[in-house]
């Protein structure tokens, strides 16, 4: 499963592959209530979701990327830049499905071993040094840089340098042209980093594709746009599986 900021998505998966899948609109935050009754709303949707998918197919647990801060247990999101917090997440659905959907997982760090796993994504086929940008309510980043995903602990934030605002979905839907916030990141990071290529995924499936030899042109990378919404899902399929090992 793979809930963001505004919407939740749950899949199957055979072989690596997305073989089903149903998603919801998270209830809008309603200003006239408080934060904590908008957060609740939102739990009792997901667990409906969950109640909907996998106890239908008996599924026990379900692996989850979530987007947000987590408290050190991974069981609720503290913080949600462009949402609200979900309290108690992973114990209100627990209690009303019977299905478990922890540890949460970060979803930027979730959709990183997606693609790394995906039969589809150009960083499963070929490992290069990648920068991946995933668009959605907010922005997901990461480096796999010389045979290993960097520890996102050891860059600043797209945020910190004021340019997550500006590669949000929303901020370019109107004109379809993240172009120079895409440069400015790509190049702050080549300060830290050897790049090879650079994957967009997420919403950026939505932008102006006009855009994508002009990238390339410019920044000298292999520049793929993989349509690959379930990578965050599949990704924390992947991380659970491995600790289980």
């Amino acid at each position: 499963m793979d809930i963001g900021g505004t919407k939740a998505r749950i899949y199957e998966f055979q072989a690596g592959r997305r073989f089903a899948q149903l998603e919801i609109e998270l209830p809008p935050i309603d200003s006239r209530v408080s934060e904590h009754e908008n957060g609740k709303r939102r739990v009792e949707a997901i667990s409906r979701l969950v109640k909907y998918f996998a106890s239908e197919r008996q599924v026990p647990r379900v692996a989850t990327a979530c987007a947000g801060l987590k408290d050190p247990d991974r069981t609720s999101v503290t913080l949600l830049h462009f949402g609200v917090p979900l309290p108690n997440l992973t114990q209100s659905v627990a209690e009303e499905t019977g299905t478990s959907i922890g540890p949460l997982y970060d979803d930027d760090v979730a959709a990183a071993w997606g693609h790394l796993v995906s039969p589809i994504s150009p960083l499963g086929t070929e490992p290069l040094n990648t920068l991946i940008l995933t668009a959605g309510t907010g922005l997901a980043e990461a480096h796999w840089i010389d045979g290993r995903f960097v520890d996102k602990k050891s860059y600043p934030r797209a945020s910190e340098l004021g340019l997550e605002q500006r590669l949000r979905a929303v901020a370019w839907r109107d004109n379809g042209n993240p172009f120079q916030a895409i440069c400015e990141l790509v190049e702050a990071r080549r300060t830290l980093y050897p790049l090879d290529q650079l994957i967009l995924s997420g919403r950026f499936v939505h932008m102006d594709r006009n855009c994508l030899p002009r990238l390339e042109e410019t920044l000298q990378l292999k520049v793929h746009l993989v349509d690959l919404p379930e990578a965050p899902a599949l990704g924390a399929l992947h991380l659970l599986q491995a600790s289980a090992l």
